[in-house]
């Protein structure tokens, strides 16, 4: 008889240490916040990391510690849970006008009233011709040069997925970009603040009326090259182009998709492009064109010759295991060992404790949540979870009786972390209690 323990999943626990106490908050709020146009826990509200307050109510204590831990999480900053001068000096930094994450009242639903929420996975458009349509220039530049910057800043997408982008003079277009300030028509919430602080914002793919569309604050100083106190409009253009596909913002501070304006220059990190992927596929790569077979001379006969074998240390070699991390490398698990594989190869060999500690030798299955940037390892009747390279408090803990000898995981494009065994596959949420329905089920009725 099957026990309600094995009818539970995993549950995912967000653990945190004990914050500072409220009075100290308010210290820190008045020694680096209370300074003109910067309001923290505004900042706090419009990136979901606390839920709007009531007339009648402010902020708890705890609820404010937890935001700004998150936002310090979430942007690879200490834990300290007051607004110290690093969070705040981060916080006014030039930024996209769209949520980190979702405010905690509204997770795990997403409401699509505002510029896209954190990673709402599953929003695509269902085609691959995209049409753009510029209907609102800026005077700071010329009309030509923002068109050029707005076709590479779609090229940079479009050499990683198999997506084509195509400008549209006239008639419809998936996305609209357009120049605005101030509040223009996209509702209250979604109003540009002038100069600095947000750059632009753009919308999710759907069918909603303002599906894909991307604003930039006309309020700015916008650029075409690297002009000190101006902004590059192609690498804003790329980023928000990136929300205009699906994609949320990114807790990777090099990529291009974290939210905070990172200079005049960029390039796609193995996290963005991972995501992009994620929705769209992979771009094909270009046949090989093989030489013309060589003409023997008549009346000799030619040995066919084998495939010779590959050559190198690492060819031959299998895996227990393999997960991405936060660092946006690649690490695969093989005994006592753990490999980093980049984008070249593997490019580093060393023991698994050295790089997670206390972890599992021959680990079963290994996944990275992008959503919470966790990285599980599973083997036998435990699992491990880590933020980066450190092991949370309270791990390794307990599996379910269902759910052990995991031999392998993924993350798929609903949330949901899936796990397989034999000939089996359990669904899981981070915030669900219980198995979805429908699962434990057969390996073969899952469709990728």
């Amino acid at each position: 008889m099957r026990t309600e323990a094995s009818l539970l999943a995993l549950v995912l626990l967000v653990s945190s240490a004990l914050g500072q106490n409220l009075e100290k908050i308010k210290k820190a709020t008045s020694n680096n916040a209370n300074k003109k146009n910067f309001d923290a826990i505004n900042v706090l509200e419009k990136y979901g990391y606390l839920d709007d307050p009531k007339s009648d109510e402010s902020h708890s204590e705890n609820s404010i510690q937890e935001g700004i831990k998150e936002y310090q999480r979430f942007n690879g900053l200490p834990l300290t849970g007051i607004l110290d001068e690093r969070t705040v000096k981060l916080m006014k930094r030039p930024r996209c006008g769209i949520a980190d994450v979702m405010k905690p009242s509204k997770r795990p639903a997403a409401q699509r009233t505002r510029p896209l929420p954190f990673y709402v996975p599953g929003y695509k458009w269902q085609k691959n011709d995209i049409a753009y349509k510029v209907v609102e220039y800026t005077r700071q530049l010329g009309g030509e040069s923002q068109r050029q910057a707005f076709r590479r800043a779609f090229q940079s997408w479009a050499n990683v997925v198999p997506l084509t982008f195509r400008e549209s003079q006239s008639g419809p277009a998936e996305i609209e970009i357009k120049f605005a300030r101030g509040s223009h028509g996209d509702g209250n919430g979604n109003a540009f603040d002038g100069r600095g602080q947000t750059l632009a914002h753009a919308f999710f793919p759907g069918d909603q009326p303002l599906a894909g569309d991307t604003h930039f604050d006309d309020d700015e100083a916008w650029t075409m090259g690297a002009e000190e106190g101006k902004t590059n409009l192609e690498v804003v253009a790329a980023h928000e182009f990136g929300h205009a596909l699906g994609l949320g913002h990114s807790n990777v501070p090099q990529a291009l998709m974290a939210p905070y304006y990172q200079g005049p220059t960029y390039q796609l990190h193995s996290d963005d492009i991972r995501g992009i992927q994620t929705l769209y596929g992979s771009r094909p790569q270009p046949p090989v064109t093989s030489r013309p077979p060589v003409t023997s001379r008549p009346g000799v006969t030619t040995r066919p010759r084998s495939t010779p074998p590959p050559v190198g240390r690492y060819c031959n070699l299998t895996f227990d295991a393999i997960a991405a991390n936060s660092d946006g490398y690649y690490y695969a698990f093989r005994q006592t060992k753990v490999y980093k594989i980049g984008s070249t190869g593997i490019e580093s060999e060393t023991g698994i404790r050295s790089v997670f500690p206390n972890a599992p030798l021959a680990p079963g299955a290994a996944v990275y949540d992008r959503h919470q940037g966790k990285t599980y390892i599973f083997k036998g009747n435990r699992y491990w979870r880590y933020t980066g390279f450190k092991l949370d408090t309270g791990y390794p803990k307990a599996l379910p009786a269902d759910f052990s000898n995991i031999q392998a995981a993924m993350q798929w494009s609903d949330g949901g972390i899936y796990l397989f065994k034999v000939l089996e596959v359990r669904r899981t949420r981070q915030t669900s209690k219980r198995v979805p329905e429908g699962y434990p089920g057969c390996v073969a009725i899952v469709r990728g």
